[in-house]
């Protein structure tokens, strides 16, 4: 029986790819973690958009957001009820600042087997079309992998800057969403995002969520175990944010996150 969702979205979600809108978090506790990010980046010189890979580890709020009922319920009728919080990213565009997204499979550099990673991208500010949203192809994880390019391009948010090349944008879905709403995607979901041409600035939080059985290709990293049980043993444990902003937690998220950013590391864009 499914918790949240319907059995409709549930069939659509895996034969389509993703599902938006759904409603998840209060303005009032998205606000509360514009207000952390902000403190942060005036504190430290740099936005939280750069903490690689599990960004979230670096604030209680964040952190405490992987084990929202509303998000866990949505993310179980998708994947089941044993799950691992793997990873997270903040998604942070200036206003007019020229940042995108190219077009990508997440698949393609996580080291996942099996392939059944849910992303969760949750709106901590409004993210309109203009705001540059996400956009997606529809029934994109379906076939097969895509070759990725590396462009390294500066105002690419993408660590390396994968790119696909020759996709058809006519095919493309845009999925706004208001402040505290959230959608989820397939890992081999194509998804990309334009640039923010507003005067405001558009913040995500993309939530990372894999069942239990799920394996890293790469050898053994860290993850969290967010609902259910862990009868695998397959991932090593995440340490928990002790503060309301933990500045002690950068340093195991940029181990974390270096395989994404440093080239001598090879991606996995040949795994099917």
């Amino acid at each position: 029986m499914p918790k949240i969702l319907t059995k409709e979205q549930i069939e659509f979600y895996h034969s389509q790819g993703y599902l938006s809108p759904i409603d998840g978090i209060s303005r009032e506790e998205a606000q509360a973690m514009l207000k952390d990010l902000d403190d942060f980046e005036g504190s430290h010189g740099m936005s939280a958009g750069r903490l690689q890979i599990k960004g979230h580890l670096c604030f209680m709020r964040s952190f405490e957001l992987t084990f929202n009922q509303i998000i866990l319920d949505v993310v179980e009728d998708l994947i089941g009820p044993n799950i691992l919080a793997f990873a997270s990213r903040f998604w942070i565009k200036k206003a007019r600042d020229g940042a995108y997204v190219s077009w990508h499979q997440d698949s393609a550099y996580f080291g996942l087997e099996p392939h059944q990673l849910v992303t969760v991208w949750l709106a901590i500010s409004e993210a309109s079309e203009e705001m540059g949203c996400m956009k997606i192809i529809p029934k994109s994880h379906l076939g097969p992998s895509k070759a990725h390019e590396e462009t390294f391009h500066d105002k690419n948010l993408l660590a390396r800057g994968q790119a696909i090349r020759g996709v058809d944008e006519n095919d493309a879905v845009y999925m706004p969403l208001k402040q505290g709403q959230f959608s989820c995607h397939h890992e081999r979901l194509l998804h990309a995002s334009d640039p923010n041409k507003t005067d405001r600035q558009r913040v995500g939080l993309g939530l990372f969520f894999i069942p239990t059985h799920v394996k890293s290709n790469i050898g053994r990293r860290p993850a969290c175990l967010v609902r259910g049980v862990d009868d695998f043993g397959h991932w090593d444990k995440d340490p928990t944010p002790k503060s309301r902003i933990d500045i002690d937690m950068i340093a195991h998220i940029k181990n974390a996150g270096r395989r994404y950013v440093d080239e001598k590391y090879k991606q996995e864009t040949e795994r099917t």
